[in-house]
């Protein structure tokens, strides 16, 4: 075989051609000048080779692979020519993850992952987040994850490293993983967490172990508590970035200074990312910290309280987003004229209206004050790590459908209701804490400690949200600069489509701006587009499993499904953990619980945040997960059921704020669940019991 252009996409102006024979080789030749190889083959023949090759390449107008026979020196047969159609995939080649070096316990799990990263990564989206990822996860620990990756892309899929987290927290901690599992959700979460999985739920810790590790543990608690303190220097520092790149006037800029600009400011990205998963491990520590209370002096069917003390917090990002479009909402349904102006129009044809001349004059202050809103909150969206994500301020449409139901539905619209409700549910379950562990002789000191794990808590968990959203309006910003980019290589002819450049590494899309005007560079980039876009079509249309081994290979169990992550059992004699959805009813599935209160209504099943926003008021919304990009839809949903989430999940954090309940973690949700089936939700039990079918 020859191929004009390397296979492995690692030489740019390389042709490669492959021997086959008794020894089979591959050699690399130059384009175009003398070739004298004369260990794999003569150079008249090799020369044959390559101006057949490049021929066959300015017939079919890109990167071509032939099939070639010599016979002789310099007589070649050539067949077979066409464009290079091989994948060409990221993150480490097909199907395995980026290089590292595999720990006995290393384990992948879309835990997590498939909330923050639920979709197929582009392939610039992962070269610029990957390794700040991993060097955020891997700050506090030092030695003990030395050479070991955190994160890695598996068939286009983001895992993380679960098995090496449980083993820092059990092994060199001391300390139960069981509450790390429950914040986190996952396929062992439902083993060891929920009462009537297939493990042990257990809290011990190895005392020795831990006192052993006490001078690292005082520093690493005094290092989180030092995170609060620092977050609004480093908020300032990547707005100060963010404001600097709307400044900017690109109509002035060449190509070149342009990308300048984007690569300086991934530098503040990086800086931000490492921070974002530095607070992720303090919110997670802190978490755990408070399961273990519980449990361990109020028995774990007392989670309600934990999960009640961490409602009504102010000062998350997500959650005010959410109260700010209520809030417009609020003033609309008020106005009989915004409110008929509004039911006249679609989600698609909304912003255009209100930003016309038929927005009628006494209403203009909706137009303010969605524009306010956009400024404010317009760079998020659904799997918005993915920088190809559209965001609501590019797409209003994603946002304004649920706008349209709060306008519409005034009776759930209340904001100033909800605060005041969840904030009344936060204080009773503090009081109600230490009511119960006054009981005991020790409750006094009990109390003090819980109380200061309460604390942390709530200091924390503003740091889940609110990095990330910050980080995000920087994003939106690169984006901006990228699709400046992207117009002026499609009038150059150099990429077709805007959404083209996401199809390239940020190092070729660097080499693409220094040397645009190179044909052949031209053509190697539009190859790897075009190839990669087909690689990526291809993972979208498999799910992701939930786990994989240490080499990336699936785990499944006997009978060659996923590992279970939820018990599935029916309140009669012929049902099991496997019950079939048209198995007898009432039929109860197990999850974590993530925030309580009970509900009951009928099933809205979404794929995705375009389904999502099809949800009637007082529906029960069921996905696989749910993440910021979706929490608007919360407000109409009597309560939210995710296949993939814990306690520290998006979803759960924004559903305890809204009070609605929610169960997590409720594997084979979507399959077993349909549209239209009458659910009851114990967000406190963690239990969904399907009562009727549709």
């Amino acid at each position: 075989m020859a191929w004009s252009e390397d296979p492995l996409g690692v030489e740019l102006a390389a042709l490669r051609i492959d021997f086959e024979g008794a020894a089979p080789r591959s050699v690399s030749l130059p384009r175009r000048g003398p070739i004298s190889i004369s260990d794999y083959g003569d150079a008249e023949t090799l020369t044959a080779v390559r101006e057949e090759l490049l021929q066959s390449e300015r017939d079919l107008g890109g990167p071509a692979v032939l099939r070639w026979r010599a016979y002789g020196s310099g007589n070649i047969d050539a067949s077979d020519a066409r464009l290079i159609d091989e994948p060409l995939p990221w993150g480490g080649g097909p199907g395995r993850g980026m290089p590292h070096i595999q720990g006995e316990l290393d384990r992948w799990s879309r835990a997590n992952a498939g909330e923050v990263i639920p979709n197929v990564m582009t392939p610039l989206s992962w070269s610029v987040i990957a390794d700040a990822l991993d060097r955020g996860f891997h700050a506090p620990w030092g030695d003990w994850t030395e050479g070991r990756r955190f994160v890695a892309l598996y068939d286009g899929y983001a895992y993380f490293n679960i098995g090496m987290m449980m083993e820092i927290i059990q092994q060199r901690l001391g300390l139960s993983g069981t509450h790390f599992l429950e914040a986190v959700g996952g396929p062992e979460a439902a083993e060891v967490v929920r009462p009537g999985g297939n493990g042990q739920r257990s809290t011990k810790i190895q005392w020795t172990t831990m006192l052993g590790q006490l001078p690292f543990m005082i520093r690493w608690l005094r290092d989180q508590d030092q995170l609060p303190k620092i977050w609004p220097a480093e908020r300032s520092s990547c707005e100060a970035e963010r404001d600097r790149l709307k400044s900017l006037d690109t109509a002035e800029m060449s190509d070149r200074e342009i990308f300048r600009e984007i690569s300086r400011s991934s530098a503040e990205s990086e800086r931000q990312t490492i921070f974002l998963m530095r607070a992720q491990s303090a919110v997670f520590s802190a978490a755990q910290g408070l399961l273990w209370a519980t449990d361990r002096w109020l028995g774990s069917n007392q989670r309600q309280l934990s999960l009640g003390v961490m409602q009504g917090l102010s000062g998350i990002r997500t959650q005010e987003g959410n109260i700010a479009l209520r809030r417009v909402a609020q003033r609309a349904s008020e106005d009989a004229l915004a409110t008929e102006f509004i039911r006249a129009e679609d989600a698609r044809s909304l912003w255009g209206a209100v930003h016309s001349e038929r927005l009628p004059d006494e209403i203009a202050w909706l137009r303010d004050d969605l524009d306010d809103f956009m400024a404010e909150y317009g760079h998020r969206a659904a799997g918005e790590l993915e920088a190809a994500e559209p965001r609501w301020v590019e797409q209003p449409e994603l946002i304004l459908d649920t706008f349209r139901d709060y306008v519409l539905h005034p009776e759930r619209n209340d904001p100033d209701e909800i605060i005041e409700r969840q904030q009344a549910t936060r204080r009773q379950a503090e009081a109600e804490i230490q009511e119960r562990l006054y009981r005991h002789p020790l409750g006094r000191l009990r109390w003090r400690l819980f109380r200061a794990q309460i604390t942390q808590a709530r200091r924390l968990q503003p740091l889940r949200e609110n990095p990330k959203f910050t980080l995000l309006e920087l994003s939106l910003q690169q984006r901006l600069l990228w699709r400046v980019l992207a117009d002026r290589w499609i009038e150059q002819g150099l990429i077709d489509d805007p959404n083209d450049v996401y199809f390239l590494l940020f190092e070729e899309l660097a080499t693409l701006t220094r040397r645009s005007g190179d044909p052949l560079i031209a053509a190697r980039m539009r190859s790897r587009i075009r190839r990669r876009r087909l690689q990526f079509e291809e993972w979208k249309k498999s799910q992701a499993p939930p786990l994989r081994d240490r080499y990336g290979d699936p785990i499944v169990s006997a009978n060659g499904q996923a590992p279970s992550m939820a018990t599935a059992e029916a309140q009669s004699d012929d049902s099991g953990p496997e019950a079939e959805p048209d198995a007898a009813l009432p039929l109860t599935l197990r999850g974590i619980a993530a925030s309580t209160g009970e509900a009951e209504g009928r099933a809205h099943v979404a794929d995705n945040p375009v389904t999502g926003r099809e949800l009637s008021p007082g529906q029960i919304l069921v996905a696989r997960f749910t993440d910021p990009g979706w929490t608007p839809i919360f407000p109409l949903a009597a309560a939210v059921v995710t296949e993939i989430g814990g306690v520290l999940s998006h979803g759960a954090i924004v559903a305890r704020e809204f009070g609605i309940p929610a169960v997590v973690n409720v594997q084979q949700a979507t399959q077993q669940i349909h549209t239209g089936d009458l659910l009851r939700v114990d967000g406190s039990n963690g239990q969904v019991t399907i009562v009727e079918r549709a």
